[in-house]
């Protein structure tokens, strides 16, 4: 499952369709229409297809809101 980094939501895997562009992987939050970084963790190669996850959370910044 991935999970919204905005807010929160669960999502199935097979429920949203992951994109690339010139700032990465990612997939729209289909609650709130987010967008969620996603990143590579396959080895590449003909015999390593993509593996996408989602990378981990960032803590905030101390004072930010």
């Amino acid at each position: 499952m991935w999970t919204c980094r905005h807010c929160g939501l669960e999502i199935m895997f097979r429920a949203v369709d992951p994109e690339i562009d010139e700032e990465g992987c990612f997939f729209l939050c289909p609650g709130c229409q987010a967008r969620n970084a996603l990143v590579n963790i396959g080895r590449g190669g003909e015999a390593d297809p993509v593996a996408l996850a989602q990378p981990p959370e960032e803590p905030e910044a101390e004072g930010a809101s």
